[in-house]
């Protein structure tokens, strides 16, 4: 059996954040970008859910636009959660999980999200600046997602709440580190807002991989 460390929380930062009480597990949030519409979230601890509200034009390109519920760490780690997007928009605006560079507009990230017509993603953007590349998968509108991200390995597992969690596929990028990983909601239209309600969470640490024998 893997042994799995459960990240604590930290400080919490929320510069350029509307925040109601404590972030949870997590310990910074803010708009990344510059959205019309600045994001918020409250955290129910007596549920251990996340209501985030995120305005911002796209994820995507070159460049984003949202809002970003995030702890920084180093190493490989899996991020898990129940997702719903519970306000109307258009259909591409998005919820889900995420682990970024840092937090400008132009970072190298990779993500695992919900598109509000059900469309299931991974997105990744190789180099700070460069276009966001992407792979759908044909599962509609998964209730919980699973990033898992093993040295140069990122992998996206979806699948229903309560449910087994099914390997959709995988892309390989260059490791960094530190990072900010975290829960990421997106309106896809900067006139806009979308909201969305992310339960049972998850933010675990793996161990690094075992030296092979004979090596230190």
């Amino acid at each position: 059996m893997k042994e799995i460390a459960l990240i604590v929380l930290g400080l919490v930062s929320t510069a350029g954040a509307q925040t109601t009480g404590s972030l949870g597990i997590f310990e910074g949030a803010n708009d990344v970008g510059a959205p019309s519409h600045k994001g918020s979230v409250v955290y129910d601890a007596a549920r251990k859910e996340y209501r985030i509200t995120g305005g911002g034009d796209n994820m995507w390109a070159a460049r984003d636009d949202f809002f970003f519920l995030w702890r920084k760490l180093a190493g490989d780690v899996v991020l898990t959660a129940n997702v719903k997007i519970v306000t109307d928009g258009v259909a591409h605006r998005k919820a889900g999980l995420i682990i970024r560079q840092d937090l400008e507009p132009g970072s190298v990230y990779v993500d695992a999200v919900v598109h509000g017509s059900g469309l299931t993603a991974l997105q990744w953007r190789e180099k700070s600046g460069e276009v966001t590349r992407t792979v759908h998968f044909p599962v509609d509108g998964p209730t919980r997602l699973r990033l898992e991200r093993r040295r140069n390995v990122v992998t996206l597992y979806a699948g229903k709440e309560g449910g087994p969690l099914a390997e959709m596929g995988n892309t390989e990028m260059a490791p960094f580190s530190p990072m900010y990983a975290g829960l990421a909601v997106c309106a896809h239209d900067d006139k806009a807002e979308t909201t969305a309600v992310f339960s049972d969470v998850t933010v675990e640490l793996l161990p690094p991989p075992a030296a092979a024998p004979g090596k230190k």
